[in-house]
């Protein structure tokens, strides 16, 4: 449901996490989590192709944030991820989290080692479901903070 700076600032994010991942010669899967979820796997074969889809994105929409995180802790469970850790872009003004999901998130931090880190590019995320994140990084983009880093350069 994000659009305009804090959209512009997920992709950018997303971007750096691929150039990650690719000196580390790691994978790298992209999730939207909307009304619909849309899986990207910008490493594969059509990498380039759904880089630029994924670009292209209108991040306009419903935020299911509940079926993706239950989306992510099922393919941590396979082979392919094994070693995967999960990072969560929003401004996390969503739904309460269910007790379900909340516990297969757990189970996947204790039992498969699996960490779940948050970039949180809003100030009006929901404290409840920050709380399952190993990890936050608060990205503020009010214009204030906007005009200050513009300024500090």
């Amino acid at each position: 449901s994000m659009g305009g700076f804090n959209e512009r600032c997920a992709k950018a994010f997303c971007l750096a996490l691929v150039k990650i991942a690719m000196a580390d010669n790691r994978q790298c899967h992209v999730m939207l989590f909307s009304t619909e979820q849309v899986h990207y796997d910008f490493l594969g074969p059509d990498g380039i192709e759904q880089m630029t889809r994924f670009l292209l994105q209108s991040f306009k929409g419903g935020t299911d944030l509940a079926s993706c995180l239950t989306e992510a802790a099922k393919r941590l469970e396979t082979p392919q991820w094994h070693d995967a850790d999960v990072v969560v872009m929003s401004d996390f003004i969503a739904q309460r989290l269910p007790d379900e999901v909340v516990k297969l998130v757990k189970r996947s931090q204790q039992q498969g080692k699996h960490r779940f880190h948050a970039v949180a590019l809003s100030h009006y995320g929901k404290p409840g479901i920050m709380r399952i994140f190993d990890h936050i990084w608060r990205f503020d983009t009010g214009l204030k903070n906007r005009l200050l880093r513009r300024f500090r350069r």
